[in-house]
């Protein structure tokens, strides 16, 4: 995908001081702000308080209240009253009310408050009567809390988020580490401005703080390997397993490898359709009026192919791609579950660009409807479909089924998804660009092999997934190094006959997947020989494709 001009010129830090003031100037009394960067957001915040020309008072557990001015207002070590009850210090802006004498406007930020707000009555029945109270009122209370919803039930909570950098900002931020360190190296600085935008397209998605931290930490490494130069080679290096490090943390999400498309044998129609999209992301294409793609839905038995074809349009759009993993999604705290599908959303669209992949959606929500699960598969499918339907970053979302017959038909309707492929059981064609892409990824190569024998091997594996077709040669490179014989077509052809393909041991199940796939999805590849009669039987729809 390519960086546009809104996401380049984009300031995140603005775009909080101004939806604040926002809130501020329409009355806002209490105002929650999520924040993975609270050191940040409490600048920001007593920036926009000391505009509003109100006494700023900042409440945590470590010092108590402090004071703030245009004087220290960037202080992260200000020293504070020791006042660390929580009761206490909560009823302050209370007091300041019930008090006449005090008529100035009066800002209150509290940090850390929400560790003592679960299961307390107390602390729960002020954040209600704040919110009716506060509202035009001289105080202003501001409660911040990392990416989480108050756990008030009843009341609407005016709430902003405060989001991690822009890429503009982590421009600066790069700028400062590596002008930091340059005179380390003998021949200084590698690096242009698309060098300094690529390790920031990258980095995008982390926080200030992880981002600086993981960029200087790549360039200590260069220095200690006696490199001569900074080059954005090494500083990508750093930050690409810094941001692994930080979305792994995620339960629910993880950062995947990509691999090349030319690693895919077959799906030409596929290949063809994520090529023609590559640069529909970019400020031409907007301007030609070209909507960004927002993704399909992969379809086909098990072993087709689906999760290595999500890895590879990952690749082909130069973007990362992270994986949702919706069996985890679910917890057993009621509500829970909802809010880690939406923190994990907000998460991936702050990395954007980026492919989501959401593999094997079919079970991960094979509980939809049931009843079993007091609705909450429902509830997070729908948080899911809205996000599909709303979100404007560029986010190309990958979901891949074996069975869609279980899944909503909501999820599936376009809007949602730009097109729905199938991948089948491949044909003789992608059979042997299948064995020649494995043989190749272990140093062999399919030209050792005659003619005849290739074909006997492709006559063997008809039927067979490309999953069970790698089996095939890694089983016979085991059984070649044990008999300390080179490899040979004979090794791979007692391989197959030694397994029993998907198409025969579940022949019912996957004539279904494939009757389905034959009505409602675009085949993935460009021609679908008739499969074999022993396990999907013939096939007798025809329809117009498109690819």
């Amino acid at each position: 995908m390519d960086i546009t001009t809104e996401q380049t010129e984009r300031d995140s830090v603005k775009e909080f001081s101004d939806r604040l003031c926002v809130l501020l100037d329409a009355g806002a009394g209490l105002i929650h702000v999520r924040a993975h960067e609270p050191l940040r957001a409490a600048v920001e915040i007593r920036k926009v308080a000391i505009a509003e020309g109100a006494a700023i008072k900042e409440w945590d557990v470590v010092n108590g209240f402090r004071d703030f001015s245009e004087t220290n207002i960037g202080s992260h070590t200000l020293a504070g009253d020791g006042n660390i009850d929580p009761h206490g210090a909560f009823m302050h802006p209370l007091t300041y009310l019930r008090s006449p004498e005090n008529t100035n406007a009066q800002f209150y930020v509290f940090y850390t408050l929400h560790h003592y707000l679960e299961g307390n009555p107390q602390l729960q029945h002020l954040i209600t009567t704040y919110n009716q109270i506060l509202p035009s009122s001289n105080v202003v209370v501001v409660i911040v809390t990392p990416d989480i919803p108050l756990p008030v039930q009843g009341e609407n909570v005016l709430s902003i988020t405060f989001d991690t950098p822009s890429l503009n900002e982590l421009r600066e931020s790069l700028t400062a580490v590596v002008d930091g360190i340059r005179d380390e190296f003998e021949d200084g600085v590698d690096m242009d401005d698309d060098a300094y935008n690529r390790v920031c397209y990258v980095g995008a998605g982390m926080t200030k703080n992880d981002f600086e931290i993981y960029s200087a930490l790549s360039l200590v490494r260069a220095g200690r390997d006696g490199l001569p130069c900074v080059t954005a080679d090494e500083v990508i290096k750093g930050v690409s397993e810094g941001k692994t490090d930080v979305v792994n943390q995620s339960e629910i999400l993880e950062l995947y490898p990509s691999t090349s498309i030319e690693n895919v044998g077959g799906l030409e129609n596929l290949k063809e359709w994520v090529a023609r999209r590559r640069r529909c992301y970019s400020d031409e294409a907007r301007e030609f009026g070209v909507e960004p793609p927002k993704g399909i839905v992969l379809v086909g038995p098990p072993g087709t192919g689906k999760s290595l074809v999500a890895k590879a349009v990952s690749s082909e759009l130069g973007v990362p791609l992270v994986r949702l993993d919706f069996g985890r999604v679910f917890n057993s705290l009621v509500g829970s579950s909802e809010q880690r599908m939406r923190q994990a959303l907000r998460q991936v669209e702050s990395m954007a660009p980026v492919v989501l992949f959401a593999d094997e959606i079919d079970k991960g929500l094979g509980g939809i409807g049931s009843g079993g699960d007091s609705g909450v598969s429902s509830r997070v499918l729908g948080s899911f479909l809205t996000w599909l339907q709303d979100c404007k970053h560029p986010v190309f979302t990958m979901v891949t089924a074996n069975n869609v017959t279980g899944l909503p038909p909501e999820l599936l309707r376009r809007g949602r998804f730009d097109a729905i492929f199938s991948t089948s059981l491949p044909n003789a064609t992608e059979r042997r660009e299948v064995l020649r892409i494995h043989l190749s990824l272990r140093g062999r190569s399919i030209e050792d092999f005659n003619k005849a024998e290739i074909e006997e091997y492709l006559k063997a594996t008809e039927g067979y997934v490309p999953a069970e077709i790698e089996s095939s040669v890694k089983d016979a490179l085991v059984d070649a190094f044990s008999a300390g014989e080179d490899l040979t077509m004979d090794h791979m052809l007692v391989a197959v006959r030694a397994m029993v393909p998907l198409s025969k041991a579940f022949e019912k199940r996957i004539k279904e997947m494939n009757e389905w796939a034959i009505n409602n999805a675009t085949p993935a590849g460009k021609k679908q020989e008739p499969a074999p009669a022993t396990s999907l039987g013939a096939r007798v729809i025809k329809r117009t494709r498109r690819t």
